[in-house]
């Protein structure tokens, strides 16, 4: 036997619902645990306009339980007289059970009085009238209405209600509105209602698209037929459809029916940056641009009706028009900004805030090149300087010209178009790809040019925030700073950048005159160690592995991913983990002790086992302080290589000699030796206890 239920709704936004439709699965499945009713599957699909949820091999009855509740102690089961006392009688009232049945268990707190229960299985049909009516009342949605008496706060008014168990309707009203077995058609087609008999997902999805306008019911119809219809129509002009993956998501929870309208438009408007075409038909339109093999716009378009119909003409035209009038704004505000042009599109950012207490945007874009150019001097990238003060001083510039006040996506694209409409063909790329990377994986800035403002632009952001303690907490970041410090760090270690977090964020931070920075720096110190993190993970590291790198901060990224792979290749191997397992034991008894000096005197060493162990020591400081490679992956092994050989000898040491001797010269001489020991094994360029 199966169970369905439909929501009929008015127009839910595209975004809402895919988790809706996710809430409505979870839901579900939580009340179907929670009344002990087996199933077999249970998935939700719909649309727009009809959410809907099919609960598969649903058991007809929920299963029998067995079942002891805990109650008062045992001394109030009967009074002196022999009668049940007022509390157990109460509680086994609450219970459904006569006093006579409770008895009394054993518990480490002492004996309580219990109720034994066998809770007998209900009907599944007098069970999902709750069900339903919670699954409804429990989706939650980004932004609610109140539309009728009962106050239920929902996205949209809801319409209609299906409610089956087989063939029968389930009874149950959400919102005054009250279950039967009708849904209705698309609504440009009126309101003459489909009768559901049964509660089947193959059949429902087949009734609907049986209907004179087809309804297409499951997400993967409607984006199948979707990406059909307008690669048809691309394909009957001789050209492609630019598929942009979010328009098809976006498009396909948008409609019941896609189907693709192709139209034409005026030549002027390709006099157009191309993405700026591509943003207005995308983002503004919901249009798919039309391409030739060479990934050039052609002037069509292909628009989306919902449902299909004869006089798709002048549905094109009734396209043509909405498209025509954003054009030719668009082209409007292009032709402006151009006239206007980036120098006065930088001084009006001296009249745009920030951030509240730091300034406008004109002092941030200074700071910005500032940073940018002590970058290239740091890293010894004068070559590059006079662009990166280019780009780096007009980055944000864009952001007061009247296409990108218009269209916010298009943010430092456009101020790279109008750098190379001025001649700046060398730093445009660079402005252009100024916010790269614009999502955890996407493509970072394509030249140092671009890697160095753009990692400079975010690292100003970032410690601007944090000097004024507006820090990212729990699911809050209005100001997407954690995918800021993701980028920054991206760009650091793929660039290999021979520079550290440490003196990037110093150096921003100290561009912020007169702001007290000690505690931002550290804030941002352990933020920018969590993005690190998640990272290294992505990268196919160990979760941990960072943990030991004690220098991160104050090297370059790249090198601490040495390290890393070092580590991870040495980790295993049974020297080093015997060493580390002695290292801990080290650290532990250092904790409890006070050592007055490092030095150790080779005379108070009188068993073999320390005179062994400081030997090691001793080599292994003239070994590691004969490295002067950096970082590398020769000086790392070598230094991971000297950790090893610690496993025999301090297993001998702890084997054989008495740390806490009585004698204090000899306690305080090999706390000495142990304290030598740890620098090398944790205070070095790995803390291998961490591993």
């Amino acid at each position: 036997m199966n169970a369905f239920l439909e929501i009929g709704c008015e127009h839910l936004p595209s975004r809402f619902v895919k988790p809706a439709m996710s809430q409505m699965e979870t839901l579900a499945k939580a009340l179907l645990e929670e009344k002990r009713i087996a199933y077999e599957n249970v998935s939700a699909f719909g649309t727009y306009r009809r959410l809907c949820l099919i609960i598969e091999g649903i058991a007809e009855k929920s299963a029998d339980e067995k079942k002891e509740v805990k109650g008062p102690p045992a001394k109030l089961l009967k009074d002196a007289q022999g009668h049940f006392t007022p509390q157990s009688a109460g509680f086994a009232q609450r219970n459904g059970i006569a006093p006579e049945k409770l008895v009394i268990k054993e518990t480490e707190k002492g004996p309580f009085i219990y109720a034994d229960l066998n809770i007998k299985g209900e009907k599944t049909i007098k069970l999902l009238p709750e069900i339903f009516t919670r699954v409804i009342t429990g989706i939650e949605f980004a932004k609610n209405m109140v539309w009728e008496e009962s106050g239920l706060k929902w996205a949209r008014p809801i319409r209609s209600l299906i409610g089956l168990y087989g063939t029968k309707v389930v009874p149950f009203e959400v919102a005054g509105v009250k279950s039967n077995r009708f849904t209705y058609p698309i609504t440009s087609f009126g309101r003459k209602p489909i009768r559901v008999e049964k509660a089947d997902k193959a059949y429902y999805v087949e009734l609907l698209k049986s209907q004179p306008q087809p309804i297409l019911a499951l997400p993967e119809d409607r984006r199948e037929a979707l990406i059909r219809s307008v690669m048809a129509e691309a394909k009957a002009r001789g050209y492609h459809a630019d598929l942009d993956n979010n328009l098809i998501e976006e498009t396909v929870y948008f409609t019941e029916h896609p189907v693709g309208v192709c139209g034409t438009f005026d030549l002027k408007f390709l006099t157009l940056p191309k993405a700026f075409i591509g943003t207005v038909f995308k983002t503004q339109l919901k249009m798919f641009p039309v391409v030739n093999d060479q990934n050039e716009i052609q002037p069509y378009f292909i628009a989306v009706r919902d449902g299909v119909s004869v006089n798709q003409q002048e549905v094109s035209d009734g396209f043509k028009k909405v498209m025509s009038a954003r054009m030719s704004d668009a082209v409007f505000f292009y032709e402006n900004d151009k006239k206007e042009g980036l120098d006065l599109f930088k001084n009006k950012l001296a009249d745009r805030t920030f951030l509240e207490g730091l300034g406008n945007l004109l002092e941030k874009s200074d700071r910005t090149r500032d940073l940018a150019m002590w970058l290239c001097d740091r890293l010894n990238e004068t070559n590059i300087k006079d662009s990166v003060t280019y780009a780096a001083g007009y980055a944000y510039a864009d952001l007061a010209s009247s296409v990108v006040y218009e269209f916010p996506e298009l943010q430092g694209y456009m101020g790279g178009c109008y750098a190379e409409l001025e001649g700046h063909t060398k730093e445009a790329q660079a402005m252009e790809e100024f916010y790269f990377p614009l999502s955890s994986n996407s493509e970072l800035p394509s030249t140092l040019t671009g890697a160095l403002v753009s990692l400079a632009g975010k690292v100003d952001t970032l410690a601007g925030n944090f000097i004024i303690g507006q820090i990212p907490t729990g699911s809050e970041d209005p100001f997407a700073l954690r995918r800021q410090a993701f980028g920054a760090v991206r760009i650091l270690l793929e660039k290999e950048l021979n520079i550290s977090l440490k003196e990037v964020i110093q150096k921003s931070l100290a561009l912020y005159t007169g702001k007290d920075t000690q505690k931002a720096e550290k804030q941002l110190k352990d933020f920018f160690f969590q993005r690190l993190a998640l990272l290294m993970q992505q990268r196919g590291h160990q979760a941990n592995t960072l943990l030991a790198v004690n220098h991160w901060y104050e090297m370059p990224l790249h090198e601490a991913e040495t390290l890393i792979k070092v580590l991870e290749n040495s980790r295993n191997g049974a020297d080093f983990s015997a060493a580390a397992e002695a290292a801990k034991r080290a650290c532990n008894i250092l904790k409890k002790a006070e050592v007055a000096s490092l030095e150790v005197a080779e005379n108070l060493l009188t068993q073999e086992a320390e005179k062994e162990l400081f030997e090691t020591v001793q080599k292994a400081e003239e070994t590691l302080h004969g490295l002067s490679d950096g970082y590398s992956q020769t000086a790392c092994e070598q230094t991971l290589s000297v950790c090893a050989t610690f496993a025999a000898p301090l297993a001998k040491f702890f084997a054989d000699v008495m740390v806490n001797a009585e004698d204090a010269n000899i306690r305080q001489n090999r706390l000495a030796l142990l304290s030598r020991v740890r620098a090398i094994l944790t205070q070095g360029m790995a803390d291998i206890t961490k591993l």
